[in-house]
């Protein structure tokens, strides 16, 4: 119920799984204190005037890896962060007004990270889907 309306006030809740709404109280308390249920937030960005969404590949070496993602997660232009594996050892997307304002980030605030040895990256040309509400089930599936 929570994945198609985060929102769903605590009786909703409860009525669903047919539980009291002081046990449902408690199990959401314990999920989320244990980290099994987080919220998220999905935004437009484009409602800030934000229009360019990156992709960012580094090679960073192994002994700066902790010190450079925590730097780039910092970054107020930075939407994700995450350590990887593969070709290249951290991943982050980055949030831009455009073009310029994204080599001016890769050329200072990038260009400044210790231990970066090489940056590849990917703007999304069109996104075709998005995060949004569950499907809803098909006929056949009622």
């Amino acid at each position: 119920m929570l994945a198609v309306d985060g929102r769903a006030p605590l009786a909703e809740l409860a009525a669903a799984c047919g539980k009291s709404e002081s046990t449902v109280r408690r199990r959401l308390e314990e999920l989320t204190s244990s980290g099994a249920l987080y919220f998220d937030l999905d935004v437009d960005w484009r409602i800030f005037g934000l229009r360019s969404h990156t992709c960012l590949w580094l090679n960073v070496v192994p002994s700066e890896l902790a010190a450079a993602g925590e730097a780039l997660a910092a970054h107020p232009e930075v939407a994700y962060a995450c350590a990887t594996t593969g070709p290249s050892n951290l991943h982050a997307v980055v949030i831009t007004r455009g073009a310029r304002e994204l080599y001016t980030y890769l050329t200072t605030r990038v260009a400044a990270l210790s231990g970066v040895q090489h940056v590849e990256t990917a703007p999304t040309i069109r996104t075709v889907k998005g995060p949004g509400p569950l499907p809803l089930p098909s006929p056949r599936d009622i």
